[in-house]
């Protein structure tokens, strides 16, 4: 695919331009760049961690602008520069695209062919491994942005590592807005590239690929374990040496290759069945404490009207999961 059609032509010269992009009814130019410079200017003291989400000992920080000028901006960031170009975005991708949904990725490794083999990866610290630097490069190398707009979005989307405070090297903030678009764009040569290596690895097998955010899912028809792990490796090898400017190691614990003939195949939470999605097991658990509840005689007023309304959402959930349909574009 040529370059000029892989990526958006975004063509951002100036910080004034960025204003004029990102301008509408509701918020005229004046208030834009007025914006723009108050989130340039405040930029630290507009975000913060939220550690009730996060995880530390992972070295995974949530961060939240929400209610802040910067959470705004990022927001029309996300609306006026990144969202126009979805329908780029190729179809096997389903995280930070509109209408793309775990669900519609685990729907898609359905495929057509029966007796399917699964193998699941997982990138580690997605986010975080997607620096600053990085981000400049797809603005500008990419996208024909100056380098002063570059440079001032990337700065925007970006947060140094670790706890707030630390004055390590920035990446891409987990929980801004702009953050999961900016994942796929910075890693679409990769995503490609293992595209490419499993249609020619399971060649004439009814392959299908399914990347969301940071969950790689590939299934197949009628091919051994030691196929989907010989795949394995040669995926690993494309995240972590093909670009020397971009490692993306994988979580060894979440590598799995599993058969129709293990029982059952699980992938994001829903079992992937004969044409069909259903419940994880950790819904059904769920799913099967709460009816429990529901019939514990001690439990009433609003505490069982919670359960109910509780009961009706798994409901709805699994209406949607056996009728998907596919918005994205």
């Amino acid at each position: 695919m040529p370059l000029e059609k892989r990526y958006p032509t975004i063509n951002l010269r100036s910080k004034n331009e960025i204003a004029k992009r990102i301008t509408d009814n509701k918020l005229p130019f004046k208030e834009s760049i007025k914006l723009l410079n108050r989130v340039i200017n405040n930029h630290s003291e507009l975000w913060h961690d939220v550690i009730s989400f996060s995880e530390p000992s992972k070295g995974k920080y949530v961060r939240s602008a929400k209610n802040t000028p910067l959470g705004k901006l990022l927001s029309l960031f996300d609306k006026k520069i990144l969202r126009p170009h979805d329908k780029l975005i190729p179809k096997f991708i389903f995280g930070g695209v509109s209408g793309g949904s775990h669900v519609q990725a685990s729907y898609h490794l359905l495929g057509i062919c029966k007796k399917r083999t699964k193998l699941g990866l997982d990138i580690t610290k997605f986010f975080e491994h997607n620096s600053e630097q990085r981000v400049f490069y797809f603005f500008h190398k990419k996208c024909n942005c100056s380098v002063q707009a570059s440079k001032i979005l990337s700065k925007l989307c970006c947060v140094p590592l670790g706890a707030k405070g630390s004055n390590n090297s920035k990446t891409l903030a987990r929980g801004f807005a702009t953050s999961t678009r900016l994942a796929v764009w910075c890693n679409l040569d990769l995503f490609l590239r293992i595209y490419w290596e499993a249609k020619k690895t399971l060649k004439y097998k009814d392959v299908k690929i399914a990347v969301f955010i940071d969950d790689i899912g590939i299934s197949a028809s009628r091919v051994d374990k030691r196929t989907m792990e010989d795949l394995s490796l040669k995926i690993r090898d494309i995240l972590e040496n093909y670009d020397k400017n971009q490692c993306l190691p994988l979580n060894n614990k979440k590598t799995e290759v599993k058969s129709y003939l293990d029982g059952e195949i699980e992938h994001l939470g829903l079992i992937l069945g004969n044409k069909k999605l259903s419940f994880g097991r950790k819904t059904r658990k769920k799913l099967s404490d709460l009816k429990k509840d529901l019939d514990n005689k001690q439990i009433k007023g609003k505490q069982r009207k919670s359960l109910y309304t509780a009961k009706k959402s798994y409901y709805s959930y699994k209406k949607y999961i056996k009728n998907p349909i596919d918005d994205k574009k």
